[in-house]
């Protein structure tokens, strides 16, 4: 007999399938033993060839083409609205990535948006026309966010969160809400409302978290930018398991305030919103659009700080690989992939490359660990089993780990001050490297991760905790059994993580998985950081975005407009 929870958790389930289009169900989806679901709109016969061409193109070459009057809004919006619907179907097992879509409402607006610039020849504003996917707990005004809490199904916020406002008046589309893992605190994401969402390249692997589900539909170009919240990783590492860019940017320059959450108030990491993306250049003008706005104006807690476009880089550039944080050894793909990139930047007269050796990863991991849970994870616990719902695995496991506890008042205090001479240490230790810019270092352990393994976040969390500038970026390659055996003359360290992290490591498990990777700069290098992403784009050979090979059909996808 099914609970009160099962029953709620059933109904929102078929509320969010009834916002599918009947005409847009797969009629053949793939089987479970299929791994990579990348080629289905192809196969599916619900898209046009002109729908496919638009899905391929990144968010900054859509909005050139809708400023010239040469593409409609509701042509795009109707395309992606389509796409994330196959995504929907094909990116989970029985369910999938969204929370729910509201196709009508879009395509009204894209509509308006359309008519607005027959009548004037102008755009509304920077993001005109552009459909936009939004994390469950941003807001928007009158949509569920539930933030993957049964208990919270029936909450839908009475205003756009700030950044969501700003996007709104700057023209965008918004036409899904995405999922979320229970918590907010998973490197995966599944929920007992909406279950797992998996990897579009290989099913048997995390799409990340906690904004995995702006991770599997951007990747499977269900979006073509989606906004999404990091507080140790959750931008970042969704990103890097499905090859799209995401980054974290030095706190209080992106507004919170309508951000949904059930732990509220403890602000020892602050949480930063950014976009999960195709394109280094798309990273970029998110920022300078939301920064354009001046949201200081509204939010206190926001610098009045705009996107510094005049910053420039220095001609030659010295990168530090950071190829191990000491904690834990990256699996050999994410090691074979800076390897390359190294080689690849050395044989450039724009840069130099040095080795660096991190500065006590795991005293700030401790640390982080500390403060993310200081009432002992009871408000977030007690969230979850008011409803009467299970707590999952990796929700037991975070919040019952080794370094949770409840802290007191002086306890707290004495935390925040190890935090800040942390922080003081490793920018002195950092400057007395003055000829390194910026680091490059795996964005985790390894690869997007098999289904409840994503235990170590120290790779992203640790540039939370300094509050330093981060941002992933796909490297292009993806994982190969036969060129990344694993090594098994490896001998783990002595701690909780090294020896669980390399066990999991089985190559042929990983196939076809993106490797990504993380570029780190100073503390308000916001900008600098995201320029030499674009750099090293163009290095990587990910800068064009007009015309587009998909790599999941091995074809090229020719602009058809």
């Amino acid at each position: 007999m099914a609970t009160d929870w099962q029953e709620r958790c059933a109904q929102a389930r078929a509320a969010r399938d009834a916002t599918i289009p009947k005409a847009w169900l797969l009629k053949n989806p793939p089987s479970d033993d299929v791994t990579n679901v990348m080629s289905v709109p192809y196969t599916s016969g619900l898209m046009t060839d002109e729908e496919l061409a638009l899905t391929e193109l990144d968010a900054t070459e859509l909005l050139q083409r809708l400023r010239k009057g040469e593409i409609k809004s509701y042509n795009i919006t109707l395309a992606f609205c389509k796409r994330a619907a196959i995504a929907q179907q094909v990116i989970s097992h029985k369910i999938n990535c969204l929370t729910y879509m509201f196709v009508d409402e879009a395509l009204q607006r894209a509509r308006e948006l359309d008519e607005y610039f027959e009548k004037t020849g102008k755009p509304i504003g920077a993001y005109h026309g552009l459909p936009f996917s939004i994390k469950d707990h941003l807001s928007i005004k009158g949509k569920e966010s539930s933030t993957a809490l049964v208990g919270w199904l029936d909450f839908k916020p009475e205003s756009d969160a700030h950044v969501v406002g700003i996007l709104r008046e700057a023209g965008a589309v918004f036409y899904c809400k995405t999922t979320m893992p229970q918590s907010g605190m998973h490197l995966e994401t599944s929920s007992n409302i909406y279950g797992r969402t998996l990897n579009p390249f290989n099913r048997k692997l995390s799409c990340g978290g906690s904004s995995g589900g702006e991770g599997a539909l951007v990747a499977f170009r269900g979006s073509p930018i989606g906004l999404a919240a990091d507080i140790g990783g959750s931008i970042r590492v969704p990103a890097g398991n499905n090859g799209l860019f995401g980054a974290k940017i030095t706190s209080g320059r992106v507004p919170l305030t309508g951000l949904v959450h059930a732990v509220m108030g403890n602000d020892a990491i602050p949480t930063v919103l950014g976009p999960v993306c195709r394109s280094a250049r798309d990273n970029e003008y998110f920022f300078k659009v939301i920064l354009a706005a001046e949201p200081w104006k509204k939010s206190h807690m926001v610098i009045p700080l705009p996107w510094r476009t005049s910053i420039s880089l220095p001609e030659k550039l010295t990168i530090g690989f950071l190829w191990d944080d000491g904690v834990v050894r990256p699996h050999p793909p994410v090691t074979a992939a800076m390897q390359s990139l190294r080689a690849k930047l050395k044989a450039l007269s724009q840069f130099e490359v040095v080795d660096w050796e991190p500065l006590d990863h795991a005293r700030g991991y401790d640390l982080i660990r500390k403060l993310y849970y200081p009432d002992g994870a009871k408000t977030i616990l007690k969230a979850i089993t008011d409803s009467g719902e299970p707590v999952l695995p990796l929700t037991q496991w975070v919040t019952k780990e080794s370094h949770v506890s409840e802290r007191t008042v002086p306890e707290l205090w004495k935390l925040n001050v190890e935090r800040e001479v942390y922080r003081r240490q490793y920018l002195a230790y950092f400057n007395s490297r003055p000829e390194v810019d910026f680091l490059i270092s795996p964005v985790g352990p390894g690869v997007a991760a098999r289904h409840e393994t994503a235990r170590y976040w120290g790779y992203t969390a640790i540039w939370n905790l300094l509050d330093w500038p981060a941002c992933t970026f796909p490297t292009g390659e993806t994982v190969s059994a036969q060129a990344h055996p694993k090594d098994e003359s490896y001998r783990p360290r002595q701690n909780e993580f090294d020896s669980y992290n390399w066990s999991n490591y089985e190559p042929s498990e990983y196939e076809g998985a993106p490797i990504s990777l993380q570029l780190i700069g100073r503390k308000w290098d916001d900008e600098k950081v995201l320029k030499v992403v674009e750099r090293l784009s163009v290095v990587l050979g990910l800068q064009d975005a007009g015309t587009r090979k998909s790599e999941s059909i091995g074809q090229t996808v020719e602009s058809k407009l």
